[in-house]
């Protein structure tokens, strides 16, 4: 009788394929973790106080006149005149204790009698500025420069800028 010997390949072939096998799982596991979200308040705004560049006199050759935001100063370039009354912008911001971006127009222009003036917002860190409203509300202000024209003709001129906020 011929006995036949295992293939010493053979076998070793097989262990190795069952060893790429995946094994079947004996026991299951379920694992839960916690999720929150907070939904935010819309913000809200309201004008505390108009933005004012007062009275103004032109000399002949135009000049700019600036708010300041962050002083309450009105400063003239020395061709203008400045007189009277004047104001910063007061918006007081309200809604989620978070943090708000505060982004607006770069410019925009007043008209009235003669020709149109352009008008640039002044913000504090400028635009894309991040303020905190902190226990929800905050009172910000928003100061300009006026670029007024050589010979600008008399008269009362206004405008209306942008102001966009949005949570950061």
């Amino acid at each position: 009788m011929i006995s036949k010997r295992p293939d010493p390949l053979l076998a070793t072939g097989v262990a190795l394929a069952l060893l790429g096998t995946p094994a079947t799982a004996q026991a299951g596991a379920t694992v839960t973790g916690p999720v929150t979200a907070e939904v935010l308040e819309e913000i809200q705004f309201a004008v505390l106080l108009d933005m004012d560049f007062g009275r103004i006199a032109v000399n002949g050759a135009g000049g700019v006149v600036e708010l300041d935001p962050g002083s309450n100063n009105r400063m003239c370039d020395s061709g203008l005149i400045c007189t009277g009354s004047f104001a910063v912008s007061q918006l007081h911001l309200t809604g989620s204790d978070a943090n708000v971006q505060v982004n607006f127009t770069p410019t925009f222009t007043l008209t009235g009698p003669g020709d149109p003036m352009l008008v640039e917002p002044q913000f504090p860190g400028g635009p894309g500025a991040v303020i905190n409203l902190t226990g929800g509300a905050r009172t910000v202000k928003f100061g300009a420069r006026l670029h007024i024209n050589p010979l600008q003709a008399p008269g009362v001129y206004s405008g209306d800028f942008s102001i966009d906020l949005e949570y950061h």
